[in-house]
């Protein structure tokens, strides 16, 4: 009787150091841009109830665009901004006004160059201050920006006054 011949099955596997050669490249590339679109990005969301933006609560934050001009949303870190905003809370608001520009508040409206931003100072009462106490007609100084949200409510620079560029994180991008 004849023995059934074996069958002996060769394997087609390469060794791991030639995967790892052609792979390598791949992966320092991967990491490279993973840690660019890391460094330069950071993706930030608004929880609150009222918001100053009501219509968007996602934002995408660019770190290396720091360009900042009259009409864009920016992202700045908090300061002097209590009781609303704790000190290096981030927070994005709509940039009304940039150096050289000149401020109108009163108790009835906020102007920039003549233009109205904002209407009243609902909140004043709230910060228990007289609507007096906010009054300003002045010209932003240098590496100043003037914020404000889009709603009567929004606690923006009327209240706190100017952003300066130590504070400024990023030209901000509504996603949602």
């Amino acid at each position: 009787m004849d023995k059934p011949m074996a069958i002996r099955q060769t394997s087609h596997r390469k060794p791991i150091g030639k995967f790892l050669l052609k792979a390598l490249p791949i992966l320092i590339l991967v990491l490279v841009v993973e840690h660019y679109i890391g460094q330069r990005f950071l993706i930030g969301g608004d929880d609150q109830v009222d918001r100053c933006l009501p219509d968007k609560w996602i934002y995408l934050i660019d770190t290396y665009n720091k360009d900042i001009w009259r009409g864009d949303l920016m992202a700045f870190r908090a300061e002097r901004m209590a009781p609303y905003f704790k000190d290096g809370q981030i927070i994005v608001k709509i940039a009304a006004g940039v150096t050289g520009d000149h401020i109108q508040v009163d108790s009835h409206q906020t102007t920039v160059n003549g233009s109205l931003i904002i209407e009243g100072l609902p909140l004043a009462e709230k910060l228990k201050k007289p609507a007096s106490s906010f009054k300003r007609d002045e010209t932003i100084p240098p590496a100043a920006y003037w914020l404000t949200g889009k709603t009567d409510k929004s606690f923006d620079s009327r209240y706190w006054g100017y952003v300066y560029d130590h504070q400024v994180i990023g030209r901000a991008y509504a996603l949602f």
